[in-house]
Formats: structure tokens, C-alpha cells, sequence
């Protein structure tokens, strides 16, 4: 079968012109007035006849007739640019793996189907690039075409300096044309690569980021966290050697790694945080600074790391190390790119919905303060090209069926249209294709598609795990293979759940995947996903439509449905293993969480919280962007910011002792303007708690309940301390110091005016919620995974897995 590319509008594929066969089809595209740029309006059947002839016997050129779904869509022209059209042009550089590239989308349908022009460009770019080899694409649009000149940018092309307005002979036709050009690297971190995915498998994955100098950088990156992160746990001390004459704030410091002294220059903010200028590292006693997996290795007993797991957290040093090499060894976007502040002011969902994942694919980082945040333990080179979040790539899902008595299911009580059973959403998440796909292969198999209920798959947990570890569910029957979606999913942070792209106000879909990162393997407990609807539909009745909250423009995103395999021979024979869980019964689960996109107005856009401590190659901040664009100060800015995230979390807490997990992955900003004026709340099923034994709670959620009696008032305000302030304003607090935005003084002024705020309103908070307490104890999250790599902390537990070390003051309390 003919490789295609998969994209929300279908399947791509792209075949030779034949020009007596085309003829007729082209020329009524060539002579709409869409096509007025390619300046052959007046053009005869017989001349693009000609013309099309002409290009299939030449040696350096080469016509393409693009299909959506075996359906015309696209006529693609390519060229070889040092031979023809631009091999007389100057400073183009030409080069090898050069392709030159026109395109000419099929007229407008009545009822055009939105981002069906970025599909088609995207799958364009995306078979130049990885099917055909491209190295770099160029294009020489018309000067005046400015629709076409906007879609260029969203693909990553830039222009050549010096050829912005170059005369060009076409045939008989003169032109002033833009000359760009596109690395297929810029294309692939660009905002439109996520529209198209390659259906070719990687056999063996070249990793060129190993050996170019993005992991000389990534190394430099970590060894600073490193630093920052462990002074801030107090496993290492900082110990000042000098001071900068020119940065009276900035100083040189050391510390010790076993045997070795790291010098480098730091300023110091509160929360015991260190902002290091990676550029200063140095070793003392060797030219080269030495990797980070060195360091650790050599200072393992300092950093007290179990002898028994010490390669196990170099194993995930290292994967964390070649993640930030690979994300850097891409062009990445600019922190203006992705602020958002350049799309018009009026936005279909369509666009909020590229833009949400734009920004979603450049995170990075990780988590802010866990070091080996990237392990993945699992997934080859090719996986991680293939589905790891920062790579922007999308693809479908593996679905299959199983019957109701085989699964634990469960629907939101609020789902509108819901059918009993929830067969009707079903239908819904599956598109009309598969679910009737999954109507016929459950007949087939002799039974009734009312008595099944669909289980969302992430590829690589078909690929690496069911097919073996649940080969006889397979084989038996009681699991049945229904396809791969039509719809394309990109994978989140979470590394975990899906975005649908193809229809971006369906629910994001959770996928179980036997990976291990960050201290968990990535698994859904069966046993959760009974109660999870349930929790959600409690939260959003509790704290969701209160007054609060709706004032706020905050909202819960539900997780409003899911599902759990439990027939097979693991959950069977779990009492046998004498433990109450086990990583086999984890397996295979899936949840619906509602999308933010179907809740944005025109004007505003969706961004993960993570993005605000995202500085981008130039050292340039998103947050700086929108404070710029919103014309506020950056004081006036952050209260806002305070408004729609602190706010929320304080009045959970104080109202309903209901603690979340509000770290950046699990909250999405509304912005208009640049301006902070709604949020977001996520991942409610698993890690929302309720921390008072004297919150009433639903006896069929009663797992949410944390307080069994050992929980006072500061251990209630410790999850506002540990989770927002030490987890999250911390850094972003040291960011907008260190980039002249706000001082930390300035910064922790306005934090501390929306407590008092949320008092003067409610009063007799801070009595029972101490926010502003002179200390409060000291959660290292990294010990954590010192201490254990494989098991963290016991979701059922968690507040009895915490490590803390002494007391830290409390930026609030000053």
C-alpha cells in the first residue's frame, strides 16, 4: 500500500501527475481565482496540458497530485533550486538535500472544513522532510501573497536575508517574490508540524543530539537544577567563594561533589533558591566540566542514594539528559512565538486549539524541581521521536473492545446525552467510522455492541505490552482488536494522555503505559477508574459552580468517564502475591477528561502553567510577553495571575479542606489580551484529597479522604506551602527577578495581598489555614527519588511517603 500521512482532515497520499489524465482537473484549479498568484487565470485546458508534460520529462522538476482519502485535495510542485528557478539567485546558499517547493490547495468547498489548508501544508512539509529527505525546503511566494506568507511562518520558514523582494521569471511571467526557507528541524518543532503525522515505522533511530553540542548545553542546564535543586533540599551546601563587583546580588559559589568542586556564579532569592548562571560553571580541578551522571555517581552518599538503587537514578539521569539534548538539538520556538500575542485578536477553536498545543510540545523542562524528570524507562529512540511530548508529533490510538462484565465503567452523572451504559458517548469519542468498526468486530465475535464497552490503547503499550503480557485475553477473545483511531492524538506532558487534535473540543483521552518516569510506572488502577466519574462529579458540585470559583473564572476539567480491564489471569491472582496492587493490573484503563477549548470565548487562549517559567533560546520569557502585550505592570500582572491560581487553591482548601495537586502540568490558564483572567484545573480523579476527617465524603469516593485523624492546621496549609509556593511561585519568582520584571520583595508582596485578600473576605481563614506562618516544614521532592526511584510515594499514602528536612521560612510570613 502507497505511505501516506496522516492528518485531522484524513489520510494523505501523493502520487505523479499524469498529465492527460489531470489536465481538466488542474486547469479548473489553476484558473479559480484562488489561484490568482500563480498568474494563470487565463490559462487553456491544452496549456496545462502542456505545461504538466513539460515538468514530468524534465530532469530537475516534478508535479504531485496530494489525496485526502483517495480524493484530489493539492497540486505540489517540486524543484531542485540549484538547477532551476533560484540557481541564479544570490545568497540563497544553495546546498544539498535542497528541495524547492509551490502548492496550490484545491478551490474552497461551500462549507470549507476548518484547518484543512494546514493539513494539507503540514503533510506536504511533512513528506518533503521525512519521506523524501529534504533537508531544506525554499519557497519564493509572491511578496503580496500574505495568506500564504502567514502559513510559511506557522511551518517554521523564515526568510533570506537579502532576497525579501527578488525578481523571478516564471515561463513568460515576471514576479517579486519572498524568497524563505525551512529546515526540515524548524519545520518539525514548527506550529504546524503537529498537523501531520508519517505512517513510516523507525527501524533504527539515529540519535545525532548525542554528539552535537545541544548535549554539551543540556548537560550544563541539569548540573545548574542539579545544583539549584539539591542546595535547596539541603543535601549539598553552597559555600560563597567570591563576590562580583558589577552583580553585588550575584556571587560566586562551591560546592562539593564527592571528590569534585563546582565553582559558578549565583543569585540567591527566597525559599533557599539559587539562580545559577550555567555559562560559570566550572570544575576545579579539570578543563572540562564532567557530566552530571559522573557527579552523581561520585556523590552518592552525600545525596544519600540507596546503594541498591544508585544505577537505577543514573539510568534516569542519563534518559533525562538525552531528552534535553534531543528537545534541544531542534529549533525551538521563540518565547514571542509563543505567547500567542501576534494571532488575531478574534481565534476559531481550531486555532486555540494549535496554539494550546504549540506551547504544550515546547515545555521541556519538566517538572521545575525534580531532577531526573525524563527517564521514560522503556521507550527506544524511536518511541521517544514517536511519543515523546516535546517532539510535537501526532498519531492515532489503538482501540479495542471487551465486554461491561469484564471492565469496571463508569460516566459522569452530568454528561449530557448520556445513555445508560454511556454507549452514546461512546459513540461519540470513537467518531462514526470506528464506532462502527467497533459495531462490526463485536458482532463478528458473537456478541452484542451494547454489552461492550471500548478501551483507548497508547501505541506503544499494544506494541511493547498487550500483545505479550495479555496475549491469551487476545487469543480467547474477551479482548478484541477494533483498529486505530481516524483521529489523530498528541501526547501531553503527562507523557501519558492524548489531546485530540483532529476535533479539539472532545475530551483528552488517558491512556495507561507501562513506562516508568519519575518514580511511577505510568500504569491506571482499575480500581481508581471505578470511582473516578463519581469524585469528579462531587468536586465540580462541591467547589466547581460555587460562586468562588465561577467569580474567579476557574473551572474543573471532569474526568467524565472511564473504563478498567479486569478479566485477565493478573487481577484473578492478585490475592496470591499477598499485595493489594501490582503493576500487571495497571495495565489497561483509560479516562475521558473534558477539553478547555469547548469553554474558551473568541478572544481568549488556553496555555498550560507550566509555560510561565519557559525561557526560550535567546533568554527571552514568555511571561514577559504577555505582560508586555497586556499593557499592565508586571505587580499588576502577577495579582491577576494570583486571582485565577492562588485564589481557587486557598478557597478549596479553607472551604472544603480539598487539597489539589495544582503544580504546573495540571493547570491550563485562560488568557486574553495576555492577561491572566481564568484557569484551569486537571488531574482531579488521582491526586485531589480531602485533608479534614470532618469534610463530609461520599461513601463510594471515600479514597479521597487523606484525614484518618494525624492532619492539624499547618499540616492542611503545608500542601499550599510545599505544592504552590516551594513547588511553583519559587521559580517563577527567581524568573521574574532575574529578567527584571519584579524584585522578590515586590514578588512576594503581591502573593502575600491575596492571601490577605481571601481573609478580609473570609475572615478566620488564616486561623484555621496558617498560610502566613513564620515557617513551614520543609518537603524535598528529590530525596524522594533518591531514596526509592521506582516507587516514590504511595498514591494511597501519600502524605505518609514525604521526606522533609527541618523547617523553611516562609516568604509570606516577611
Amino acid at each position: 500500500m502507497m505511505q501516506g500521512i496522516l492528518t485531522p482532515h484524513g489520510r494523505v497520499t501523493f502520487s505523479p501527475v499524469q498529465p492527460q489524465r489531470d489536465a481538466a482537473l488542474l486547469h479548473g484549479w489553476l484558473t479559480s481565482p484562488h489561484a490568482f498568484y500563480w498568474q494563470t487565470l487565463e490559462a487553456s485546458i491544452e496549456e496545462v496540458e502542456r505545461e504538466y508534460l513539460r515538468i514530468t520529462d524534465a530532469a530537475h522538476e516534478a508535479a504531485w497530485l496530494l489525496r485526502i482519502d483517495n480524493h484530489p485535495a493539492a497540486l505540489v510542485e517540486t524543484y531542485n533550486p540549484n538547477e532551476v528557478l533560484l540557481n541564479g539567485v544570490p545568497g540563497l546558499g544553495h546546498a544539498p538535500g535542497d528541495v524547492g517547493m509551490h502548492i496550490l490547495v484545491s478551490p474552497p468547498r461551500e462549507n470549507p472544513r476548518p484547518g484543512f489548508t494546514n493539513s494539507i501544508f503540514a503533510a506536504t512539509m511533512r513528506w518533503l522532510c521525512d519521506h523524501r529527505g529534504a533537508r531544506r525546503v525554499v519557497v519564493e511566494p509572491d511578496a503580496g501573497n500574505h495568506k500564504i506568507l502567514a502559513k510559511n511562518a506557522l511551518a517554521g520558514f523564515r526568510d533570506v536575508p537579502g532576497l525579501e523582494r527578488t525578481q523571478l521569471t516564471l515561463g513568460n511571467a515576471l514576479k517579486t517574490a519572498r524568497v524563505q526557507h525551512a529546515s526540515a528541524e524548524r519545520f518539525r518543532a514548527s506550529a504546524l508540524a503537529g498537523h501531520a503525522a508519517t505512517e513510516q515505522a523507525v527501524a533504527a533511530a539515529p540519535a545525532p543530539h548525542l554528539s552535537s553540542p545541544a548535549m554539551a548545553e543540556a548537560n550544563r542546564q541539569l548540573m545548574a537544577k542539579a545544583i539549584r535543586e539539591f542546595v535547596h533540599e539541603r543535601l549539598l551546601t553552597a559555600t560563597r567563594v567570591g563576590t562580583n563587583a558589577n552583580a553585588p546580588d550575584t556571587s560566586t559559589h562551591a560546592v562539593q561533589f564527592g571528590p569534585r568542586t563546582i565553582e559558578f556564579r549565583a543569585t540567591p532569592h527566597r525559599l533557599e533558591h539559587l539562580s545559577i548562571d550555567r555559562s560559570s560553571l566550572r570544575c576545579t580541578d579539570s578543563p572540562e566540566l564532567p557530566m552530571l551522571p559522573e557527579l552523581i555517581a561520585e556523590a552518592s552518599d552525600e545525596l544519600r542514594i540507596s546503594p541498591g538503587f544508585l544505577h537505577t537514578y543514573l539510568e534516569e539521569i542519563q534518559a533525562t539528559l538525552a531528552a534535553r539534548a534531543r528537545a534541544l538539538h531542534r529549533d525551538r520556538p521563540s518565547a514571542r512565538q509563543l505567547s500567542g500575542r501576534d494571532l488575531p485578536e478574534r481565534l476559531s477553536p481550531q486555532t486555540q486549539a494549535d496554539q494550546l498545543q504549540f506551547v504544550e510540545a515546547s515545555m521541556v523542562e519538566g517538572h521545575p524541581s525534580f531532577l531526573a524528570n525524563s527517564g521514560r524507562g522503556g521507550m527506544s529512540e524511536g518511541d521517544l521521536n514517536a511519543w515523546a511530548p516535546e517532539l510535537s508529533t501526532a498519531g492515532p490510538l489503538v482501540w479495542l473492545a471487551a465486554s461491561t462484565s469484564s471492565c469496571v465503567h463508569a460516566v459522569s452523572h452530568d454528561l449530557p446525552g448520556k445513555s445508560p451504559g454511556g454507549s452514546h458517548f461512546w459513540a461519540q469519542q470513537l467518531g462514526q467510522d470506528l464506532w462502527e468498526t467497533f459495531t462490526r468486530t463485536v458482532e463478528q465475535a458473537g456478541g452484542d455492541p451494547k454489552d461492550y464497552v471500548p478501551i483507548p490503547v497508547h501505541p506503544w503499550q499494544w506494541n511493547h505490552r498487550l500483545t505479550t503480557t495479555f496475549a491469551s485475553d487476545i487469543a480467547s477473545g474477551k479482548l478484541l482488536y477494533v483498529g486505530t483511531s481516524q483521529d489523530l492524538y498528541r501526547p501531553q506532558q503527562s507523557l501519558r494522555t492524548f489531546f485530540n487534535h483532529s476535533r479539539p473540543s472532545s475530551p483528552y483521552v488517558k491512556t495507561a503505559v507501562a513506562v516508568r518516569n519519575m518514580g511511577f510506572l505510568r500504569g491506571l488502577s482499575s480500581t481508581y477508574m471505578e470511582s473516578t466519574p463519581a469524585i469528579n462529579d462531587w468536586l465540580q458540585h462541591t467547589i466547581g459552580e460555587s460562586p468562588e470559583f465561577v467569580d474567579h473564572g476557574v473551572q474543573l476539567l471532569r474526568e467524565i468517564a472511564t473504563v478498567g480491564y479486569v478479566a485477565d489471569v493478573y487481577h484473578r491472582s492478585l490475592p496470591r502475591t499477598g499485595s493489594a496492587s501490582s503493576e500487571h493490573v495497571k495495565m489497561l484503563a483509560g479516562l475521558w477528561r473534558e477539553s478547555p477549548i469547548g469553554f474558551l470565548e473568541p478572544t481568549e487562549l488556553a496555555v498550560t502553567l507550566a509555560s510561565t517559567l519557559h525561557v526560550d533560546g535567546e533568554g527571552n520569557t514568555v511571561i514577559g510577553e504577555w505582560i508586555e502585550q497586556s499593557g499592565l505592570t508586571a505587580e499588576a500582572w502577577l495579582r491577576e495571575l494570583m486571582n485565577v491560581y492562588l485564589w481557587p487553591v486557598i478557597h478549596a482548601m479553607a472551604s472544603h479542606s480539598i487539597a489539589f495537586m495544582p503544580h504546573g502540568e495540571n493547570v491550563i490558564l485562560r488568557l486574553r489580551r495576555g492577561v491572566p483572567v481564568g484557569a484551569f484545573f486537571k488531574d482531579l480523579g488521582e491526586e485531589v484529597a480531602v485533608v479534614h476527617r470532618d469534610q463530609p465524603v461520599p461513601e463510594g469516593i471515600s479514597r479521597i479522604q487523606a484525614d484518618h485523624g494525624e492532619f492539624d492546621a499547618a499540616q492542611r496549609a503545608l500542601s499550599v506551602h510545599t505544592d504552590v509556593l516551594d513547588g511553583v511561585l519559587r521559580h517563577l519568582a527567581a524568573l521574574m527577578a532575574d529578567h527584571g520584571l519584579l524584585s522578590d520583595a515586590d514578588f512576594w508582596k503581591v502573593v502575600r495581598e491575596c492571601v490577605e485578600d481571601y481573609e478580609a473576605s473570609h475572615p478566620g481563614t488564616l486561623e484555621q489555614l496558617p498560610l502566613l506562618s513564620e515557617t513551614f516544614r520543609h518537603s524535598c521532592l528529590n530525596r524522594l527519588q533518591l531514596r526509592n526511584p521506582l516507587t516514590m510515594v504511595e498514591l494511597g499514602e501519600q502524605n505518609g511517603s514525604l521526606i522533609y528536612a527541618g523547617d523553611i521560612a516562609n516568604p509570606l510570613a516577611e
